[in-house]
C-alpha cells in the first residue's frame, strides 16, 4: 500500500471513527467506573479517546483497507530497509518511518491509562504480542504480507512511544536518580533519530546512487543444485569499467522539446506544464508528454476515450510514422515484437557504447494506424568516470553466495548458468553502473540475475 494511498484512507477514516471512537470511550469509562466500580479519573477521557482511535485505525490500515492476498510470509529481518535504500524513493522510507510512527501513540498512552503498564517490559511487551497477533491473523485471513519488518518497526514505535511517556514521567516523578533515567529514556529515541539521519547523509554525501536492482536480502542457495554451463568461463582478473552519465537538461528545454514533439505530431491546441522533482509533463488535449530532466527520455500518451484496440498497424508504418516525429532508430537497434500492438528497439549499454546512443525505444499502436504510446529511453551517454570492478570469478561468487534479486519467496531447486556479460543499470542519481548480467536458467525457465559490479 502506497504512502498516498494510506494518507487518502486516513482522511475517509476519521470522518467515521472519530464519533465512534467518543461513544467507546464513553461506553469504556462507564463500564469500569460505575459498573465495575474502578477508579478511574474524568481526565482519562483524553488519552482514552485517543488510544480508542488509533487501535482502530490500526485494524482499519491492517485489515478493513486490504483484500484478500495470498497471505505470504517475509522473514527477512530489514528487508524494507534494505529495498528503501536501493530504491532511496520517498514512498518506501515513508512506509518504513509510518509503520514506526502509527505504533508510537500506543506505547506513549497505554502507561498514562493503566498504572500496570507502567513497566518498561510491560508496554513494549504488550505492544509486540499486539503487533505479533496482527501479523498472523494477517497470514491466517490472507489479508497483507506477513512481515517480520513489520514486527519490528511497530515494536520500536512502541518502544519510542513508551520512552517519550518515561520521559516526562520521571521529571514529574521524585526520584533518587532522576537524571539518569530521563537519559535512559532519551536514549532509545536518539539513536533511532540518529540512525536515520546518518542514512540520509550517507546517501546524499556518496558519489553514485544506488542500484534498484540490488539484492535486498540473500537468497538461500544451500539445497541448490547450480551448474554452469561448459561454454561459460569466468574471468579472475579484476579490471577497470566506465561509469555512464547521461546529459540532461533544463525545465525549459523539457518544456520546449516536449511542444515542439506534439507539433510534429500534428496535434494541435494550447500546452499547459506540470512540473515535479525528476520531471516536466506537457499536457495538450488528451495528450501528453513527459520529459525526463536527468537524461531527457521521454514518454508519450494518448488517454483515449474511442473504441480503438490495440493492435499491428505494420513496423514499415510505424518506422515512417516515427521518422515525421524527429525520431530516428539506430541501423544497430535490435527490433522485438513482444506482444501485439506492442514495437521495441533496443541497444544494450555496453563499454562499447561510450558516447552513442544506448537505450529502449518501444511504441503501443492500434489497427486502425493510431499510436497510443511512446517510450523513448534511447539516450545519448557520455563517460563520468572510470572506476574498479569486481572480476567475473567474484561476481560468481556472490550469485553463488545469493547476493542477487529474486521474487519474494522464490524457491530456486536448479540454477543452470548459461552466460556473463558486462552492462549496465541506472542508479538513483542517474548515473549507469556496471553490473554483470548472469543469463540462468531457473527450474527450468529462462532468467537473468544480477550482480553488482563496483567494487
Amino acid at each position: 500500500m502506497s504512502f498516498d494511498t494510506i494518507i487518502m484512507q486516513l482522511g475517509e477514516f476519521l470522518s467515521i471513527s472519530i464519533p465512534c471512537s467518543m461513544a467507546v470511550t464513553a461506553l469504556l469509562f462507564v463500564l469500569f467506573k460505575y459498573i465495575l466500580k474502578k477508579e478511574i479519573h474524568f481526565w482519562k477521557l483524553i488519552p482514552g479517546f485517543f488510544f480508542v482511535l488509533n487501535v482502530m485505525f490500526i485494524i482499519y490500515l491492517t485489515f478493513l483497507t486490504r483484500s484478500e492476498t495470498y497471505g505470504q510470509i517475509d522473514l527477512h529481518l530489514f528487508r524494507s530497509y534494505h529495498e528503501a535504500w536501493n530504491t532511496f524513493s520517498v514512498r518506501n522510507w515513508q512506509l518504513v518511518i509510518f509503520n514506526i510512527v502509527v505504533f508510537l501513540p500506543l506505547g506513549l498512552l497505554a502507561p498514562i491509562l493503566f498504572k500496570k503498564m507502567r513497566k518498561f517490559y510491560q508496554t513494549v511487551g504488550t505492544g509486540f504480542l499486539f503487533s505479533l497477533f496482527i501479523e498472523v491473523t494477517q497470514r491466517i485471513t490472507h489479508r497483507g504480507l506477513c512481515e517480520l519488518d513489520d514486527l519490528f518497526n511497530n515494536t520500536l514505535g512502541v518502544l519510542l512511544g513508551y520512552c517519550i511517556f518515561s520521559f516526562f514521567y520521571s521529571i514529574v516523578q521524585e526520584h533518587k536518580h532522576k537524571l539518569i533515567r530521563m537519559a535512559v529514556s532519551v536514549l532509545p529515541i536518539l539513536l533511532t533519530i540518529t540512525t536515520f539521519t546518518g542514512i540520509f547523509y550517507r546517501y546524499n554525501h556518496q558519489e553514485y546512487g544506488n542500484l534498484p536492482v540490488n539484492y535486498t536480502y540473500r537468497t538461500n542457495l544451500s539445497k541448490s543444485k547450480i551448474v554452469v554451463a561448459d561454454s561459460v568461463k569466468f574471468d579472475k582478473k579484476a579490471t577497470s569499467a566506465p561509469i555512464f552519465v547521461p546529459k540532461g537538461c533544463t525545465r525549459e528545454e523539457a518544456k520546449i522539446f516536449a511542444s515542439k514533439l506534439l507539433d510534429q505530431m500534428g496535434i494541435s491546441g494550447s500546452s499547459r506544464y506540470s512540473n515535479y522533482d525528476d520531471s516536466v509533463v506537457c499536457y495538450r488535449g488528451a495528450h501528453n508528454v513527459t520529459v525526463y530532466l536527468e537524461d531527457q527520455s521521454y514518454e508519450y500518451h494518448y488517454i483515449h476515450d474511442d473504441e480503438s484496440q490495440w493492435g499491428n498497424m505494420g513496423t514499415r508504418n510505424l518506422m515512417d510514422r516515427l521518422e515525421l516525429y524527429g525520431i530516428e532508430i539506430p541501423e544497430n537497434a535490435i527490433f522485438g515484437h513482444p506482444s501485439e500492438g506492442c514495437y521495441q528497439w533496443t541497444i544494450e549499454r555496453t563499454i562499447d557504447s561510450v558516447g552513442k546512443i544506448s537505450g529502449t525505444l518501444s511504441c503501443i499502436t492500434t489497427t486502425d494506424g493510431k499510436i497510443y504510446s511512446i517510450t523513448n529511453q534511447m539516450v545519448k551517454q557520455s563517460v563520468y568516470k572510470n572506476e574498479e570492478i569486481i572480476s567475473e570469478t567474484e561476481a560468481y561468487q556472490k550469485l553463488v553466495d545469493g547476493y542477487f534479486q529474486i521474487d519474494h519467496n522464490y524457491k530456486i531447486h536448479t540454477l543452470v548458468i548459461k552466460g556473463i556479460s558486462l552492462t549496465y543499470s541506472p542508479d538513483t542519481k542517474g548515473y549507469y553502473q556496471p553490473v554483470y548480467l548472469f543469463n540462468c536458467e531457473i527450474n527450468g525457465e529462462n532468467r537473468d540475475l544480477v550482480v553488482a559490479a563496483l567494487k
